[in-house]
């Protein structure tokens, strides 16, 4: 019988798609890969602007070594590692080495609280003192009026003190968490304490955390580094992951060497730290992204591990409207995504994953530069067709169009947005800042490359020009045209006009605006530093010593950018003034002992 000729043919295409589909499925990763190295770019994409390659943001970054894993699909698309995990020894960048994953510990700690409270081991409501055993936190007139409850401590609204800790470097002595939360020695950083009304207001709280592993460790009758094996590590298949610290010696050949932000390397090439539940999660971007893949199944009821009701409400927005139950929560464009950023000495890691779509990544690197992962983070993005990430298309308009745009515009109380018009082009500028361009994408509409707010300019309802960002879901801040004689307080310091500037921060700060704090002034210089712009930097910080003459944080800032600067004499001088009015303020510590004191 011969053999039908067409059927042969159909066997034979289907025998070679058959042997040829994973090679070609493989050569579709290897080039979406490629794209992703090649793909890093600042915050707002704008269509024909040149992107950077992961080399070149690395050498750019001072960033040894990078572990990415990306989440496609409900599953693990690839992971791929880059550098050096030591750079002493020129050891490589492994699947399986070892990185430090700061707050992200943070969400994976929560996973495992959330878990407790399924097995009515704790309860979200609950006053955790009516559970603590060996330590409770201290009474007060907030605590009195709302008593500190689980939920409180996972959403960073108890009230308590301490954003984060230092860690410990090798050889120094180690404190127990009960010293940790009592501040006592060797403890470096200060007592964990309420100091705000439960429930009023989100800030930023490892001391929470801490209370929370506390809290966990009583309830389970195990260690927190134990119990997170048993409720979340192992159950999830996270294999290269542990929270035991100091990191034991079994774990320590895999571990990477931490970089410091001004490229030095960890003094023992990475701390301790026995604020586990903040900061202590040894791990790997893939295991990361494992965690990250339950989380998606909870979402869909999928998880065998966490009910979908208990994932809804670690996703639920408290407060400010921006965290949950130990997860951040983004929103891009309206698009709904969940993560967490981690800051260790010397190592930095991102988990950022979408809500809905089985979509996401997690970068670790041993160096202190998130904003490379961001540029990562963006490659993925923008190689993945994320949900709610665009790029903009510029268009082109006349100068007439754009000739009544330039002014100086009223940013806050102490600040001012300057626009001007250089060669057909808008350019806007804070003060004590560089220009930045401003890309024109529709009548009267603009984007700058470093931040995403689109920018409006138009007429108030008086029919007077302002400037407006445009803000998620259609809202909008507003800066008013100022007049030209009107100078704002930060152009009065800038310029040198010390005593007038003084004045009007003194008017603000007993008007109690947000622009004459402490915290904000704080944040405003430093971040001038972190750009190199120390003359700007070093008169804010420098008004804010006079401001709040009483806080170690206000002198330890100035001597940060003075030894940002490379003035070691000088920042030694600032952070001795820091410790004489706090002799344990641990970040002017850290910094002398830096600086060989």
């Amino acid at each position: 019988m011969q053999p039908n000729p067409i059927s042969r043919t159909l066997c034979i295409a289907l025998l070679t798609a058959t042997s040829a589909g994973p090679l070609f499925a493989e050569n579709d990763v290897a080039a979406r890969i490629e794209r992703v190295n090649h793909g890093l770019r600042p915050e707002v994409s704008i269509v024909g602007d040149p992107t950077w390659s992961l080399d070149e943001r690395m050498a750019h970054y001072k960033v040894p070594g990078v572990a990415i894993t990306v989440i496609d699909d409900n599953g693990i698309a690839w992971t791929r590692v880059h550098g050096l995990a030591d750079r002493e020894t020129g050891e490589k960048v492994r699947r399986d080495t070892l990185f430090q994953a700061g707050s992200v510990s943070k969400p994976v700690a929560a996973f495992a609280a959330m878990r407790l409270v399924q097995y009515d081991k704790l309860a979200l409501d609950e006053a955790v003192n009516d559970r603590l055993i060996a330590w409770h936190i201290p009474d007060n007139e907030f605590t009195a009026k709302v008593p500190v409850t689980l939920e409180h401590l996972l959403s960073h609204t108890a009230g308590l003190s301490v954003h984060g800790f230092n860690g410990y470097a090798v050889g120094a002595p180690v404190p127990s968490i009960l010293q940790v939360l009592d501040g006592t020695p060797p403890a470096n950083s200060p007592p964990v304490r309420v100091d705000l009304l439960p429930g009023s207001h989100w800030r930023y709280s490892g001391g929470g955390y801490t209370v929370m592993q506390l809290l966990m460790s009583e309830a389970s009758g195990l260690d927190f580094a134990s119990l997170m094996k048993k409720q979340v590590l192992k159950p999830i298949g996270m294999r290269s992951s542990t929270y035991q610290n100091p990191l034991p010696d079994k774990w320590l050949a895999r571990a990477a060497a931490g970089v410091l932000p001004d490229g030095s390397a960890v003094p023992g090439k990475r701390h301790t730290y026995p604020e586990m539940a903040a900061a202590g999660l040894w791990t790997t971007s893939q295991d990361l992204a494992l965690f990250a893949l339950e989380m998606q199944k909870a979402l869909k009821g999928k998880s065998e591990l966490l009910t979908r009701e208990s994932a809804l409400d670690m996703l639920r927005a408290r407060a400010d409207g921006q965290y949950g139950l130990g997860f951040g929560l983004i929103d891009v464009n309206g698009e709904a995504y969940f993560g967490h950023g981690g800051w260790d000495e010397g190592f930095c890691a991102s988990l950022t994953a979408n809500r809905r779509a089985g979509k996401g990544v997690v970068i670790m690197i041993n160096a202190n530069q998130p904003q490379f992962m961001d540029e990562i983070m963006r490659a993925v993005a923008y190689e993945y067709a994320w949900p709610g990430f665009k790029q903009y298309t510029p268009v082109r308009l006349s100068e007439q169009a754009i000739k009544n745009a330039p002014g100086r515009y009223r940013y806050n109380g102490e600040q001012v947005v300057s626009v001007s018009l250089d060669d057909g082009k808008l350019y806007m500028q804070y003060a004590g800042n560089e220009r930045t361009e401003l890309v024109p994408i529709g009548e009267q509409r603009f984007v700058r490359r470093d931040r995403e707010a689109p920018v409006v300019f138009r007429l108030d309802a008086e029919q007077r020009p302002e400037l407006a960002f445009e803000l998620a879901r259609g809202e909008f801040q507003r800066q008013p045209r100022l007049p030209d004689d009107q100078p704002m307080p930060r152009e009065l310091l800038l310029a040198g006009d010390s005593e007038a500037a003084l004045a009007a921060y003194r008017k603000l700060q007993e008007a109690r605006d947000e622009a004459a704090t402490e915290g904000y002034l704080n944040d405003e210089g430093t971040g001038l530093a972190e750009l190199g712009q120390f003359d700007a930097a070093l008169k804010v910080l420098l008004l804010n010593t006079e401001l709040y003459p009483n806080s170690a944080n206000t002198w330890d800032s100035v001597g940060y950018a003075y030894a940002k600067k490379g003035d070691k004499d000088e920042a030694r001088k600032y952070y001795r003034k820091a410790l004489e009015i706090d002799p344990r303020f641990p970040s002017a510590i850290a910094a002398m002992e830096k600086l060989g004191e």
